[in-house]
């Protein structure tokens, strides 16, 4: 396996950061809405009140067969992802309108 340009690191939760709120369209949503947000590693997670499943990729659009699923906010708060910026990620969804939450560090 490639190691990454994370490989190796230790993530430190700084002060500052924001957090960003994808709504599922047309079985679609990206971070940022496709605008940049540079950060230094996120927590993602699913609404608990979302009727489909959420799969998540990095780097290129997510799909039904294609990403990994994460879990909603009531199953124990989402899943940390070391990565740069936030527009790199990529959600499906079959039902339009669900939601996913990112907690980001800058």
């Amino acid at each position: 396996m490639a190691k990454t340009k994370f490989y190796g690191n230790r993530v430190r939760i700084t002060d500052s950061g924001g957090a960003d709120r994808v709504t599922i369209t047309l079985t679609v949503g990206q971070g940022g809405g496709g605008t940049s947000i540079p950060c230094k590693g996120c927590y993602v997670c699913a609404q608990a009140g979302n009727t489909s499943v959420i799969v998540m990729n990095i780097g290129i659009a997510a799909s039904s067969s294609l990403g990994m699923e994460i879990p909603k906010s009531s199953g124990g708060g989402g899943v940390f992802v070391p990565i740069d910026d936030v527009s790199n990620l990529h959600f499906y969804g079959a039902t339009n309108g669900d939601v996913v939450d990112i907690l980001y560090f800058t």
